[in-house]
């Protein structure tokens, strides 16, 4: 049976998610369409988050407010990640593309950090604390081959929603695709989350915690197969002293860490 919750509570989380996702200012007449919730009942809702500092509203709309910012930081292990990982990801302005840094959480992948290493005008770069469902992207990939079969199963139905025509759109063909990348060590995509742009990614694991790297190229500027032999070292050593990093106590307490598995490459 579902827990019992709050209508009201379930409703202002959900446009602080509305707002979160939308990255710039809000108008109400549009708050109002996606959420459907009577325009009286969404004032109340939108003067007590607002007074809460959770939202704020200016001239263009309204938009998430710094409490939520304070609030999002505090979670432990996306901030140790981001800590951790922070230096690691400014030495690497010789990639010459976009990088991003994200974690598993259930069958998404959220991105924690990135950094746009390219100097041409056509790059593509998602904002940090986007989510994509994992099995679209590289990076997701890379992380749910961490996972057993039976928990790929139950993350997923048999028929997955697409967001391009290129979407891998079965779950037997995602567990295919996902024993090629234990087998390699590395995932790729082109064109299955995002036209135009393809992917390489590997993944490390401690515990229930999956994180990794990815580089994102313009398909005018490289193809997937070419993408290993320029980025997968650099990807790999960069995993392997981030994996390092974390098993000190520091950074999650005694004993929180035990590493399973970090950008292992089979040959």
């Amino acid at each position: 049976m579902a827990p019992r919750t709050n209508h009201s509570v379930d409703r202002a989380l959900s446009l602080l998610r509305l707002l979160a996702r939308a990255h710039r200012p809000v108008r109400f007449a549009d708050i109002q369409a996606q959420s459907g919730i009577p325009k009286g009942t969404l004032h109340a809702l939108l003067a007590s988050l607002e007074a809460a500092e959770f939202a704020r509203r200016s001239a263009r709309g309204y938009e998430i407010g710094l409490a939520a910012f304070e609030v999002g930081t505090a979670v432990r292990v996306p901030a140790s990640l981001r800590a951790a990982v922070a230096p690691l990801l400014d030495e690497q302005s010789s990639l010459g593309e976009a990088c991003h840094f994200g974690m598993l959480d259930g069958g998404d992948v959220v991105y924690l950090d990135r950094r746009d290493y390219s100097h041409d005008a056509l790059h593509y770069t998602l904002p940090v604390g986007s989510r994509k469902p994992a099995y679209s992207t590289a990076l997701g990939k890379a992380m749910l081959a961490l996972q057993p079969d039976a928990d790929i199963e139950a993350l997923y139905p048999g028929r997955l929603p697409a967001l391009t025509p290129c979407t891998l759109t079965s779950r037997a063909g995602l567990l295919a695709v996902l024993a090629g990348v234990r087998e390699r060590g590395y995932a790729t995509e082109s064109e299955e989350s995002t036209p135009g742009v393809c992917c390489i990614g590997v993944a490390g694991q401690f515990r229930e915690v999956s994180y990794g790297l990815s580089i994102t190229v313009p398909l005018v500027r490289m193809r997937e197969p070419e993408l290993a032999a320029k980025f997968l070292p650099v990807l790999v050593a960069v995993l392997r002293r981030l994996t390092a990093t974390l098993t000190t106590a520091e950074w999650f307490g005694p004993g929180a860490l035990s590493v399973r598995r970090a950008g292992e490459v089979r040959s």
